[in-house]
C-alpha cells in the first residue's frame, strides 16, 4: 500500500477545523429526527472520539513538554472522559426517547466548554509562544497520522 503524504498544516488549525467540522453536525442533527438523527449522532460520536483520543496521543503530550502549557492538560483530559460518558450515555437511548435530545443538549453544552477553552482563553496563545511554526507543522503530520490509525476502532466502538 503506497504511503500518501498529508497536507502539511498545524495542529492548531487542525483542531479548530475539526471543532468547526463538529460544530456544523450539532446544526444539522438539530434539524433531524429518527434514523437522520441516528446517523447524525453516529458521525458526531465518531468525530468527536476521533478527535479525542488524538489530541491525548499528539497534542496534550506535546503541552507537558512546556511548563507554560503542562497546566492546561488534566483539565482538557478530564473534559475529554465527560465528553466519553456522554456519548456512551446517549448511544442506550433511541432518539424518540426524550433523554436522548437532553443528553445531546448537555454534549453539546460540554463540547461548547470544551471548545471555548481550547481556543478562546489563553491555551492556543501560550502554544503559539512556545512552539515553533515548524513544531506546530509537525505535529500536524503526527496528529493526521496518528487520526488515520484509529479510524476503525472508533467505527468498531460505535457498533458496540
Amino acid at each position: 500500500m503506497a504511503k500518501t503524504k498529508a497536507k502539511s498544516i498545524d495542529i492548531l488549525s487542525l483542531i479548530e477545523a475539526e471543532h468547526r467540522q463538529v460544530e456544523k453536525l450539532f446544526a444539522e442533527a438539530e434539524k433531524v429526527k429518527g434514523a437522520k438523527l441516528v446517523e447524525q449522532f453516529n458521525q458526531i460520536y465518531i468525530e468527536l472520539i476521533l478527535h479525542a483520543r488524538t489530541e491525548e496521543l499528539v497534542f496534550y503530550p506535546a503541552l507537558r513538554e512546556y511548563e507554560e502549557t503542562e497546566q492546561y492538560v488534566e483539565e482538557a483530559e478530564e473534559e475529554h472522559e465527560e465528553l466519553s460518558v456522554i456519548l456512551e450515555e446517549i448511544k442506550a437511548f433511541k432518539p424518540t426517547q426524550p433523554e436522548f435530545k437532553e443528553k445531546m443538549s448537555e454534549l453539546k453544552e460540554t463540547l461548547d466548554h470544551h471548545v471555548e477553552e481550547e481556543e478562546e482563553s489563553e491555551i492556543f496563545n501560550a502554544v503559539r509562544e512556545c512552539m515553533s511554526d515548524r513544531e506546530l507543522t509537525e505535529l500536524g503530520q503526527e496528529f493526521q497520522e496518528t487520526k488515520a490509525k484509529l479510524v476503525s476502532n472508533v467505527e468498531a466502538a460505535l457498533a458496540m
